[in-house]
């Protein structure tokens, strides 16, 4: 349980933005909830899958919750740890095979597009 929540908090600690009205996603946000991630947090590597319904999960199941869009932002609601709407900026420019980095209070997440 301490690995789930650490794993989730890395990952949606990097942007406390909350959503506002929705912009049409960026190329990189489609294309991430299109192919989907990897994710590298602290050592821990785990895939995050996004499907069309607007539900993704992540770490082999180890969370799951509802995501939105807006513009180069992803925003996530994850009702089990009492997140809703946190929001990540990821860079332009992004398409599937490339890798960047986002920082986070645990330190650098390094993320790959599937």
């Amino acid at each position: 349980m301490k690995l789930q929540f650490a794993l989730l908090a890395a990952v949606i600690a990097v942007a406390p933005a909350f959503a506002q009205d929705a912009a049409p996603p960026s190329d990189t946000v489609k294309t991430v909830v299109e192919k989907g991630v990897s994710m590298d947090v602290q050592g821990n590597v785990g895939d995050i899958e996004y499907k069309a319904d607007g539900t993704f999960s992540g770490f082999d199941g180890m969370f799951s919750g509802t995501y939105k869009t807006n513009g180069n932002k992803l925003c996530i609601t994850v009702e089990a740890f009492g997140l809703v709407d946190a929001c990540q900026e990821y860079p332009d420019g992004k398409k599937s095979g490339d890798s960047f980095t986002l920082e986070s209070p645990q330190g650098a997440m390094q993320v790959t597009i599937r």
